[in-house]
This record gives structure tokens, C-alpha cells and sequence, in this order.
């Protein structure tokens, strides 16, 4: 696809310990019969030519062969972690870095956030809506590398929330509706999943 992002790759970020979904892995979630994962490796690959997944499974995913798969380059340190590896293994100046829990993503508004992310000057770009905030539906600036990795050897909170003190971040203000609400809903519990109407296998 021609009209693809070239200089912004797109990250889904598949870790984290799933302690509350009873071990089960949030990407394999199913709506519709269809894996979040496919969901969204489906949606991204309609916009950028440079994809990740970053993970500590990386053998669950080999069947997504045009994805690049990559373990974190830190361990155990959660999201930022994550983010920190997007980061690093891209071979783009930026990468939109996304959970993989987030059933009801969409396109236009991944597009919308691209845009405004490029008329600026941002070391990250995070939506807000009020007082909310996604940093896991970010943009993130490669340049960041060295100040994230100084951050994560220093700082005893390594939350993704403090560490956006440390850079230029812009906030992209969203209005509060049902819309950009569902946008961003992030499936943290199995109540979360049965009240989609989604399947946990």
C-alpha cells in the first residue's frame, strides 16, 4: 500500500503479566471470534509500512510474519519498558506505540494523531480527555532514547506518567464523548472482556 506512513512506525505493546485475566494473554482475547492482536495488526497495517510487537512471548507470535517481533531490551520494568524498546528497535525517527488490549481502536483517529503530531515539535504525543490520559496510544520520538534510558537507571517510579515530566510532551485534547470514551477503553479485568461480549479463548 503506497499510501502508507513511511518515517512513523506502529508498536502494539503485547506484555505485561496478565495477573487479572487469569493468565490469559489480553491479545488472544477474542471479539467477534477474531484475536484483539489480528484486530489490530489488521488496522495498523493499513498505516504504517513498519510494524513491532513487542513482547516477552515472542514464540506466540510468530505466525504474524510481517511484523517485526521483539523482547524488551529491559526487563521487567513494565510499560516503559515496552515503550523503551519500540523505541529502540525502530528504524523510524518515531513510533506510535499501542496496548494490545484496546478492542475498539480506529483508524481515523490514529490518522487525526499523526498529523497533528507532525505539524509540531513533540518529543511524545498523548491524547487527553479531561483529566485522562493515554500514554499508550502515543506517539513517541526515537530522540528519546538516551533521556528514557538515563530515566529507567535513576528514577525509583519508572510509570510512564512520571516519566513524561522529563520531556516535551504535547497533549492532544479530545473531547469527552461515548466515542473517543470506547476509543480508548482498555480491557483490565475479565468482567472487562464478558461486558464486550468478547471470549478469553
Amino acid at each position: 500500500m503506497n499510501d502508507r506512513i513511511t518515517d512513523i512506525a506502529g508498536a502494539i505493546l503485547a506484555g505485561g503479566k496478565n495477573t487479572r485475566m487469569g493468565g490469559v494473554e489480553k491479545s488472544f482475547i477474542k471479539i467477534n471470534g477474531i484475536p484483539i492482536i489480528e484486530r489490530t495488526i489488521n488496522l495498523l497495517n493499513g498505516i504504517f509500512d513498519e510494524i513491532l510487537i513487542i513482547t516477552n512471548k515472542p514464540e506466540n507470535y510468530i505466525k504474524y510474519k510481517n511484523c517485526l517481533i521483539v523482547t524488551d531490551i529491559i526487563k521487567d520494568i513494565g510499560p516503559l519498558g515496552a515503550v523503551l524498546t519500540a523505541i529502540n528497535r525502530t528504524s523510524k525517527p518515531a513510533v506510535f506505540c499501542v496496548a494490545c488490549d484496546m478492542p475498539f481502536l480506529d483508524g481515523s483517529i490514529i490518522s487525526r494523531q499523526l498529523s497533528y503530531f507532525k505539524k509540531g515539535d513533540f518529543d511524545a504525543l498523548v491524547p487527553r480527555i479531561g483529566e485522562f490520559i493515554e500514554p499508550l496510544h502515543a506517539i513517541y520520538a526515537k530522540r528519546i532514547e538516551e533521556k528514557m534510558l538515563h530515566f529507567v537507571k535513576r528514577s525509583p517510579d519508572l510509570s510512564i506518567r512520571r516519566f513524561l515530566r522529563e520531556i516535551n510532551v504535547g497533549y492532544w485534547e479530545l473531547e469527552d464523548n461515548p466515542f473517543h470514551r470506547k476509543v480508548f477503553k482498555n480491557l483490565n479485568t475479565i468482567e472487562d472482556v464478558y461486558e464486550i461480549g468478547g471470549q478469553l479463548k
